[in-house]
């Protein structure tokens, strides 16, 4: 059902199959209306989007005989695959609905949609634990017995995890959701932290949800289709994930851009190149009537999303997540609260991150230094052993690797017995560099701003110096004089190395 093409942190290329086609992953799912549509579900399609959700649980109410006879393909027009919800959204805004769960699987089942999600009770954000509980265990009871009566038709049933702000019942629900056999996951309530703009908490939720799922199941997120989010979810993990932003922000004039929403009458010059951007400027589109004006903004906004989509994927074909997302949590001050989600949840991305890439990787600042690649190198330079005893340490070369320098040929000229010396580079984010190891990626494959770095933001460089020195028995060091970044270390190391300066 998926298979992965290419991964970068806990983000990764991959491809969905379906009975009504393959989805590439990651992928955005625009919410579409079963009955009113603002954009023909036609002009989404050929816009690129090979999935779409729609409501269930409206369709039932509005043209349940006639969808059950024709199908939910044919009822909204979109010879793509379709996912249904099947009502969790009416149930998070009103309480209920009048439909038992049974009564809606068996409908989803009966108008052949493609990804169907049981009817679920979402537990959105701010509830006490013990409502968010209850909530969570009647999700569990009706997906098992969901799950239980399905068959064997090529629809994928996706588990819905609840718990919103509770991690224990995030975690509770996925494991017990893997345990049932659903093939695909859905983290719910996301909207609200979304509106809410609690970036940090969302993020939580998803690194909580992915450590209990195998990596061959893909996970679905509710509710998330801005610019801003998407580089933000799938690199934690997100494989799809649905909106219907691109319309509800259209409805009141906001025009969705890479890193902000701007309302169209702040708007002087559009520095898109979509379709509609091309054919209007901002006051031609203002002069337009309100119907007119919304589905414009809102084929421009399905342009938006899609292009940042297409940077993401670009960025993991190229081994550049890392940059990227980076780079993008500095969109917005609560969004840049996630960035330690990454740096304390490092280890997270070991495995899913190539250990050598075709491209040299960027440092720019402290928090680079718990990328995975570096970790990885870091990792090795932990089992370094060596019999010398003498340790001759320098900062890295420019040129790379540091083996092959003028630098490297003068400091054996220097230390005539460079037999019995064990050469060693370093700069703040990988640590110190043996030079048997130089050439090992990244060691010989980064490039990063010729700053003078503090010592004590970097305690992944403490931690490879420290296991270094007590894996080895070196009696003697040798450092440049003047280094400031290495006094604090020189004068951490135990009495009996002695220490000279070169």
């Amino acid at each position: 059902m998926f298979e992965i093409t290419k991964s970068d942190l806990a983000g990764r290329i991959g491809i969905l199959h379906s009975n009504h086609g393959k989805i590439e992953t990651p992928a955005y799912v625009p919410v579409i209306h079963p009955i009113i549509q603002s954009i023909s579900p036609k002009k989404i399609r050929e816009m690129g989007f090979d999935l779409v959700i729609t409501n269930a649980y409206i369709t039932m109410k509005r043209c349940r005989e006639d969808a059950t006879k024709r199908g939910i393909h044919e009822i909204i027009n979109y010879d793509g695959a379709v996912m249904t919800d099947s009502g969790g959204y009416q149930v998070l805004e009103y309480g209920d609905v009048d439909v038992a769960p049974d009564s809606m699987a068996e409908f989803e089942k009966e108008i052949g949609t493609d990804f169907a999600i049981p009817l679920d009770k979402p537990t959105g954000y701010g509830l006490s634990k013990k409502k968010a509980k209850s909530y969570v265990d009647q999700t569990l009871k009706v997906a098992k017995k969901t799950l239980e009566n399905s068959i064997d038709n090529g629809q994928i049933w996706i588990g819905p995890i609840q718990g919103g702000e509770h991690q224990e019942l995030v975690k509770k629900s996925t494991k017990n959701l893997i345990d049932y056999g659903f093939p695909m996951l859905a983290l719910g309530s996301p909207v609200e932290f979304m509106e809410s703009y609690e970036y940090r908490l969302l993020a939580e939720m998803i690194i909580m949800a992915k450590r209990q799922m195998p990596d061959a199941i893909p996970l679905h997120l509710f509710g998330a289709g801005h610019p801003l989010t998407i580089p933000l979810a799938v690199a934690l993990g997100c494989d799809t994930f649905d909106s219907a932003s691109y319309i509800l922000y259209a409805k009141h004039g906001r025009y969705i851009e890479e890193d902000k929403t701007n309302n169209i009458t702040d708007i002087k010059y559009f520095s898109c190149t979509c379709e509609i951007c091309r054919k209007f400027s901002p006051k031609e589109i203002l002069s337009l009537g309100y119907e007119e004006m919304t589905n414009n903004i809102a084929i421009h906004n399905l342009f938006a999303i899609k292009a940042e989509v297409d940077r993401v994927k670009e960025s993991i074909h190229e081994g550049r997540l890392w940059e990227y997302v980076m780079k993008k949590m500095r969109a917005h001050p609560k969004l840049f609260e996630s960035i330690d989600i990454f740096t304390k949840n490092s280890n997270h991305f070991l495995n899913t991150t190539p250990k050598f890439k075709s491209r040299s990787i960027f440092l720019f600042s402290k928090e680079d230094q718990y990328r995975p690649e570096v970790l990885a190198y870091q990792n090795t330079i932990k089992e370094f052993k060596t019999r010398k005893k003498i340790m001759v340490l320098s900062k890295n070369t420019l040129t790379k690797p540091s083996y092959l320098t003028n630098e490297y040929s003068m400091l054996k000229e220097k230390f005539k017995d460079s037999e019995s010396i064990q050469f060693c580079y370093y700069n703040p984010f990988l640590g110190i560099i043996p030079l048997e190891l130089s050439d090992l990626y990244p060691a010989a494959h980064y490039e990063m701003p010729r700053f003078d770095f503090l010592p004590d933001d970097f305690p992944t460089f403490a931690q490879t110096w420290n296991t270094l020195f007590s894996k080895n028995n070196f009696d003697t060091l040798y450092v440049q004089k003047n280094d400031e970044f290495l006094k604090p270390f020189v004068k951490s190391l135990p009495k009996n190395i002695k220490k000279k300066f070169y």
